[in-house]
């Protein structure tokens, strides 16, 4: 389950869209187009500068339903990123902006700004946070998704609700459903983003139950 760090840095997430156009200009570094290679073009889309969505494909649908949404669990693009990732980029890539590191807030922090130049690098602010099921073979066990519940509900025996889960904090760039899939970023942005993790999104299934 997720711990009150990763809980605080979620309710953070949330705001962050609307936060960011409080920032001052030497509060992040930020890559310029040319910088990376990536015309404004590929950042736009072509045309009355409208952007255009990177090329993606849904997944299939989920077929076991989440039964605290009442609907099937949803499936999210993105990157995983654990805390400790984000925070090391942070002191890498924004040493400058981070507290002292015996502020006792300075994870926190550091996460936040973390997750802020990645998104003033790409220039893609809608990001969501999501803890989702890890998989090692990309295919959630069926008993992960009852275990999950008993271990939510506090219900079932001692053998379903011990099952080991493993699940990972995603930095999700759109969902499969239409409201968020049709607001995705554009390829120009999704380069610059894999660039800067190391390594490209993929589908994930959300273990989330906030939707």
């Amino acid at each position: 389950m997720p711990s009150p760090l990763s809980k605080l840095f979620k309710a953070a997430t949330m705001n962050i869209f609307s936060r960011h156009r409080d920032c001052h200009p030497n509060d992040l570094k930020t890559t310029t187009a040319q910088e990376t290679g990536t015309s404004a073009r590929q950042l736009v889309g072509p045309g009355l500068g409208q952007p255009e969505p990177f090329e993606l494909v849904r997944p299939p649908k989920q077929l076991h339903i989440n039964p605290i949404i009442g609907r099937p669990y949803v499936q999210y693009y993105g990157y995983a990123i654990p805390h400790d990732w984000l925070i090391r980029f942070a002191e890498k890539e924004c040493p400058e902006v981070l507290p002292e590191r015996d502020h006792k807030c300075y994870k926190y922090h550091a996460m936040v700004r973390g997750r802020e130049l990645i998104s003033a690098r790409s220039g893609f602010w809608s990001f969501d946070f999501k803890f989702c099921f890890n998989p090692k073979d990309g295919s959630v066990p069926p008993l992960w998704f009852d275990a999950f519940m008993a271990k939510y509900f506090k219900s079932g025996d001692d053998e379903i609700r011990n099952v080991q889960i493993d699940t990972v904090p995603v930095f999700t760039v759109c969902s499969e459903q239409d409201d968020t899939f049709k607001e995705r970023p554009t390829q120009g942005q999704i380069d610059i983003m894999t660039e800067l993790i190391g390594y490209a999104p993929q589908w994930w299934v959300s273990c989330d139950y906030d939707y």
